[in-house]
């Protein structure tokens, strides 16, 4: 097998020189396979990259090689699938590289662990990815959260507190992926939905601009709402299959609010309307 040039100096001082270099049909030791041969684990915890810190690296492989091999499993015949080192995959695309130095996972290990603790130790994971890959594990494992927080290097309570927010309502679940809110935020907003909150609050809370004291202490405007208006609420989004909120005034002018999650929803919804 040729050797791209591209591998640097770094892999040929781990290995020795040319001669010592794997054949893919070795399974064993260190293997260069072809890129196109190595597709990402859709089941790994992590979803979302750094676009400005993967071109880095990829400058960084364009002028020194990749040095750190990526970790894969067979995937069929000729292919395999990244276990870790997925920065490294997506960087060795932009700067063309066209080998990657690899290993193969050892059958008596976890390939979701492995992944997991490999995100982890670099930092990598949001909150809700890592919460994810925790409950999925928890599945799969039939792990206690005292076992899996000795497996992955974390506290009980560390793996208790970040299960517990994927109880949260999606909207919210949202604002924590994206920063908006901090881990105290969300564990004060479990248990309750937008709907819960009156307009400004809820601006607030999208926008990091509540204290989770605020947030604690405050009482939304619709839990001292009017049985009967719930009722009527309940009602109607029974009848129209939508979730619905009714507000009014002193002088009985209000409004009826609809709520749809995506487009297949919001056509569905004008559609029911007009007929």
């Amino acid at each position: 097998m040729v050797v791209n040039k591209k591998l640097g100096k770094g892999l040929s001082s781990l290995l020795g020189n040319k001669e010592g270099f794997q054949k893919i049909s070795d399974q064993k030791g260190l293997l260069l396979i072809p890129i196109e041969k190595i597709f990402r684990d859709e089941t790994q915890p992590r979803k979302e990259f750094d676009k400005e810190k993967i071109d880095e690296l990829a400058q960084s492989i364009k002028k020194n090689g990749l040095i750190q091999p990526v970790i894969l499993v067979k995937r069929d015949l000729d292919n395999y699938t990244l276990v870790a080192g997925e920065r490294r995959w997506r960087a060795a695309q932009i700067s063309d590289l066209k080998i990657l130095p690899s290993l193969l996972l050892p059958d008596d290990l976890d390939k979701d662990e492995i992944s997991l603790i490999e995100n982890i130790q670099r930092e990598d994971l949001k909150v809700v990815e890592e919460a994810r890959a925790y409950q999925r594990l928890i599945n799969k494992n039939s792990y206690t959260h005292e076992s899996l927080a000795k497996i992955v290097g974390k506290s009980r309570s560390h793996i208790t507190n970040l299960l517990r927010i994927l109880s949260l309502d999606e909207y919210f679940l949202d604002l924590l992926n994206k920063g908006n809110i901090s881990m105290g935020h969300a564990r004060a907003l479990i248990g309750k939905i937008p709907e819960n909150f009156n307009e400004n609050t809820l601006k607030q809370i999208e926008k990091g601009k509540i204290s989770v004291r605020d947030l604690e202490k405050n009482k939304s405007k619709r839990s001292s709402i009017e049985p009967n208006l719930l009722y009527e609420e309940k009602n109607l989004s029974d009848t129209i299959g939508f979730k619905t909120r009714i507000t009014y005034n002193k002088k009985g002018k209000g409004n009826i609010k609809i709520f749809y999650e995506n487009l297949e929803q919001y056509n569905f919804l004008v559609n029911k309307l007009k007929n």
